[in-house]
């Protein structure tokens, strides 16, 4: 494929999240229909359906995409000191809840719950695409760290899930009902960095 038709393809992919996003808003998940993300997007249903192959697929991508965005510390080399590990760890619990709490995220979930009857689909597609994607990353960047002697050895999914629970709190509960705004960039990496001493506290090396 030429630059210019990837380009194109990548196009007409932002083009169709894009219309998906704002119909899913609108209509809601089972009201959507991908006739009209289609026409919306300028693009035809089969493109539509070639690209992403149905309504899931369209939730699953939105979902990757922002998944992927959230992992982006994980991604850098292995780190091979104490220093570095806190720093990517902090870097990575910053990152996760700073698009945690965009409003672009706080709106698909809320939609997640009040579908949740007529299209149960769309949580599971917000587990397994956004939440279980990150957390197994996350179990395997603690893995790396237990290999090379940083943290404490035991079981690396559990913990990956210790620190998702001290980094998010209920904070996801309070969002979606509106109670709290969303916390300023200085206060998240604040308290990621505080959740990221006590994780390594509770996961030191040496202690089994």
């Amino acid at each position: 494929m030429s630059e210019a038709a990837a380009q194109s393809s990548e196009d007409r992919r932002d083009r169709i999240l894009g219309a998906a996003f704002a119909i899913f808003m609108e209509r809601g998940y089972a009201g959507a229909s991908t006739l009209e993300i289609a026409r919306r997007a300028k693009v035809s249903k089969r493109e539509l359906y070639a690209l992403f192959g149905s309504k899931r697929g369209l939730i699953a991508e939105l979902v990757a995409r922002r998944s992927q965005e959230m992992r982006r510390p994980l991604d850098l080399p292995p780190v091979r000191d104490a220093a570095g590990l806190a720093a990517t760890l902090a870097a990575f619990g910053a990152q996760f809840l700073s698009q945690l709490v965009l409003p672009s995220s706080i709106a698909i979930h809320r939609l997640a719950v009040i579908e949740a009857e007529r299209a149960p689909e769309l949580a599971r597609t917000l587990n397994e695409a956004g939440r279980e994607t990150l957390r197994q990353a996350l179990a395997a960047f603690v893995g790396d760290a237990q290999s090379a002697g940083l943290v404490a050895q035991g079981d690396a999914a559990t913990m990956a899930g210790q620190f998702f629970a001290l980094l998010i709190g209920d904070l996801p509960m309070r969002l979606l009902l509106g109670v709290v705004e969303p916390p300023a960039a200085e206060d998240i990496l604040r308290h990621a960095r505080a959740v990221t001493a006590t994780w390594l506290a509770l996961h030191a090396a040496g202690r089994d």
